[in-house]
C-alpha cells in the first residue's frame, strides 16, 4: 500500500471519530434535566445568594455562644460588670463578708399543685442565681426540700449549687437560735422591718398560692412563737393589688437593700411592671403632716383662748341690767 494513502485514510478515521464524539457531548448536552436535578440546581443557586446572610448569622451566633461564659454582675456601687461564669465559683458564700442568712421554707408542697411546685422551683433558681451574682452572697439556705421539689431541683444541678440545703424543718435547723431571732417575713404581719440584723435568720415562704391561703404564715409564726414582720413597701410603693410578692422578688429586694441600703431604689429595680406600683412622695407626705400640725395647734390655740375668756353668769348679767335702769 502507498503511505501517502493510509496517512490519508488514517486523519479520515481520526476526524469522524472526533466528531462522533463531539455529536456525542452536544447530544448529552440537549437532554432535559430531571426534577430531582432541577431541584438541586435551585438549591445551589440559593445557597451561592444566601451565602453571605448565612456567614454572617453564624458569626453572631458564635458571639451568643462567647457571651454565654459571662454573667453580669453589680457591684456594690450599682456599677454592672461583666465577669467569667468560671470566676463565679470563686465567689462562694463562705468567702463572703455578707452572713445575713436568708432562707426560703418549702414545707408547703402539700398546698400546690404540680404546676405550682414546678413554678417554685423555677423562683428557687432565680434566688440563687442572684445570689451567685452578688459581689458578696447571703448566706443561703432551703429548708424541707424534698420530694417533688427537690427532685426539680436536682435536674437544675442542686448537687452543684452552693447553697445550704436541708430536708429538716428551719426550726431544727437553727435550733441554737433564739426564737426571738427567726424572723418570718410575711405581708400580713402588722410590723415592719428597718433594718436587717446579721444575728438574726429570715425566712421567706416557698409558696405559690395565688392568695388563696391568707395570714398562713402569720398564723404559723404565732404558733411556732417565732418573730414576724413584713417589708416597708408601704411606706415607699403605692400597690393597687395586694401587696402579695414571689419568693424570687422579696430575694432579690433583700439583696438590693443589702447593696445599696436604700429600700425605695431596692423596690423600683425588683417589682415589675405589672404589679402597677407608684412611687410615694416622702417629702409631699412631710409638708401635709406638718401643714396639719399647723392647723391643730391652731385651733388647740384658739380653744385655749376662748376658754380663757370671762364668762357671763345669769346673775352678774342681772345686775348690769338693775344699774342701767337705775342710771336711766
Amino acid at each position: 500500500m502507498d503511505p501517502v494513502v493510509d496517512k490519508a485514510e488514517i486523519a479520515e478515521k481520526e476526524s469522524k471519530s472526533e466528531l462522533s464524539v463531539d455529536l456525542n457531548s452536544k447530544i448529552e448536552f440537549k437532554k432535559p434535566l430531571s426534577r430531582n436535578q432541577e431541584k438541586k440546581l435551585k438549591r445551589l443557586e440559593r445557597a451561592l445568594q444566601n451565602r453571605a446572610e448565612k456567614r454572617k448569622k453564624e458569626r453572631e451566633i458564635r458571639r451568643a455562644k462567647g457571651k454565654q461564659n459571662y454573667a453580669v454582675v453589680e457591684k456594690m456601687n450599682g456599677e454592672k460588670v461583666e465577669i467569667k461564669r468560671k470566676d463565679l465559683k470563686k465567689n462562694l458564700m463562705a468567702n463572703s463578708p455578707n452572713k445575713l442568712k436568708i432562707v426560703i421554707d418549702c414545707s408547703f408542697e402539700s398546698l400546690m399543685n404540680y404546676s405550682d411546685i414546678n413554678h417554685l422551683c423555677k423562683q428557687l433558681t432565680y434566688c440563687y442565681a442572684a445570689n451567685r451574682r452578688m459581689e458578696a452572697p447571703l448566706q443561703f439556705y432551703m429548708t424541707s426540700c424534698s420530694n417533688r421539689t427537690r427532685e426539680l431541683l436536682e435536674r437544675s444541678g442542686l448537687a452543684n449549687w452552693d447553697a445550704y440545703i436541708h430536708n429538716t424543718n428551719y426550726l431544727q435547723v437553727f435550733d441554737e437560735i433564739p426564737k426571738q431571732n427567726i424572723v418570718y417575713l410575711t405581708s400580713d404581719s402588722p410590723n415592719e422591718i428597718q433594718e436587717f440584723d446579721d444575728n438574726k435568720v429570715y425566712i421567706i415562704g416557698g409558696l405559690v398560692d395565688h392568695n388563696h391561703h391568707k395570714l398562713l404564715t402569720l398564723n404559723m409564726a404565732q404558733q411556732n412563737q417565732i418573730s414576724h414582720c413584713r417589708l416597708p413597701i408601704g411606706k415607699f410603693i403605692q400597690m393597687n393589688s395586694r401587696p402579695v410578692l414571689t419568693v424570687n422578688q422579696v430575694f432579690q429586694i433583700i439583696c438590693k437593700y443589702t447593696e445599696c441600703k436604700d429600700w425605695k431604689t431596692a423596690f423600683v429595680s425588683t417589682l415589675p411592671k405589672r404589679k402597677k406600683a407608684e412611687l410615694l412622695d416622702n417629702e409631699d407626705e412631710e409638708t401635709d403632716k406638718s401643714d396639719s400640725d399647723n392647723e391643730n395647734s391652731l385651733s388647740k390655740k384658739v380653744k385655749k383662748i376662748e376658754s380663757n375668756e370671762p364668762k357671763k353668769d345669769d346673775k352678774n348679767f342681772n345686775l348690769e341690767n338693775e344699774e342701767k335702769t337705775v342710771a336711766n
